[in-house]
């Protein structure tokens, strides 16, 4: 498809409705990148869960509810004014999360199409009230004038932090002396191991936004990891408050041969992949509340035992759920990507957050690997397409 004449109104002009063909144009785009990553790193694969049934449950949940979700948010707030109510970094309403929407949305809808149960033609209204939202936000949030990592500069990298918030992050960096770092970097995995399972092995909580490049030839990459500090997950009750802070950002400046690469949905890979060897500087910060605070030596020392502790409690539990209750776990945490960005609005309690039955009960069905693996392989990597979305409008 041919780029649309007026994209710099498309990606940066939030009053601009796009015709038709222009949203056609973004969702084949955004559909194509997600087709080319999830068929070059994504494995499917989890200890306690079965990721293929829930990922289909989820985004069929997805495309049932999270429209009028969204229409009940916008009551509130447009995406701008939530986006600039808070801070761009260090909560749920990550890059990672807000890419997600449209895409497992979208992939919702396919799946209802191939199982029979709607046409491409059904459901535009439903369809374009979510990618506006998406594309509002998205322009708010983001500082480098694009809707997609592949299309920023450099290519395949995202940036949602402002000049005075960089300037805040540089100011509390400290040397990246070997005790600092094999601090950090121990935090760091006990971290992103707890919250990998906290999302019941997905990996909505911890996202990636850079490289943000510096006058000095350096680069800044920033990782957002957060846990469930507003009582979201009810399968948290009880081990979140053994934790003393909630979410964090990881920041480390880079020399320039570290190479960082940010895919479409908000996750970095490093070449050399051990590029912790190279970091110059670094710090953790948490953001709870809403505010930027440098953690120092003692009090990451007393996360990182927490967070431990918090682990084996969680893996326990989750251990002992009976399967079909940690599914529905896995797909509640799926669907309930827009909870951060109701309650901001501040019409949380207005919202119907339950699992439509139909959705709940489709457990047995779905739960069979061949069929399962049939229906995700014909959205994810299908062979008669380069993108997994086809167009809006039938």
């Amino acid at each position: 498809m041919s780029a649309p004449g007026n994209l710099k109104a498309l990606y940066t002009d939030a009053s601009y409705e796009p015709t038709l063909d222009e949203w056609n144009w973004l969702v084949h785009k955004g559909g194509a990148a997600y087709k080319s990553e999830l068929s070059a790193r994504t494995v499917f694969e989890s200890e306690l869960f079965g990721m293929n049934t829930y990922i289909l449950m989820s985004m069929m949940e997805d495309y049932l509810r999270v429209p009028e979700r969204l229409r009940a948010i916008r009551k509130h707030a447009s995406p701008a004014e939530l986006v600039r109510k808070a801070l761009p970094i260090g909560n749920k309403r990550s890059f990672i999360n807000l890419a997600a929407m449209p895409l497992h949305y979208l992939t919702g809808r396919e799946l209802f199409v191939d199982l029979g149960e709607n046409t491409l033609a059904d459901g535009l209204e439903d369809q374009l009230e979510v990618l506006r939202f998406w594309r509002e936000a998205t322009i708010a949030m983001r500082t480098d004038g694009v809707l997609f990592n592949m299309d920023a500069e450099p290519a395949n990298s995202s940036h949602v932090v402002g000049d005075r918030l960089m300037a805040e992050i540089l100011d509390d960096l400290v040397p990246a002396e070997d005790e600092t770092k094999t601090a950090i970097r121990k935090f760091g995995a006990r971290l992103t191991a707890y919250a990998f399972l906290e999302n019941c092995d997905a990996r909505t909580a911890v996202c990636d936004t850079g490289p943000y490049e510096l006058e000095d030839g350096t680069f800044l990459a920033l990782r957002e990891t957060c846990a469930d500090g507003d009582g979201d997950f009810p399968w948290l009750d009880g081990i979140r408050e053994t934790l003393p802070y909630q979410h964090f950002v990881i920041a480390h400046r880079l020399p320039a041969h570290v190479k960082m690469d940010n895919n479409v949905w908000g996750t970095a890979w490093f070449t050399p992949s051990d590029y912790q060897a190279d970091i110059i500087s670094t710090r953790v910060f948490c953001t709870d509340g809403g505010v930027l605070t440098p953690l120092g030596p003692s009090e990451i020392d007393e996360a990182t035992k927490a967070i431990r502790k918090a682990h084996r409690a969680l893996y326990q539990r989750l251990a002992e759920t009976d399967p079909e209750e940690r599914n529905l776990y896995a797909t509640q945490m799926y669907a309930w990507k827009t909870k951060a960005w109701a309650r901001l609005a501040g019409c949380y309690d207005e919202i119907d957050w339950s699992v439509t039955p139909r959705i709940a009960q489709s457990y047995e069905k779905f739960q069979d690997p061949n069929l399962a693996l049939q229906l995700i392989g014909g959205v994810f990597v299908p062979q008669d397409r380069d993108s997994c979305f086809r167009p809006l409008g039938g």
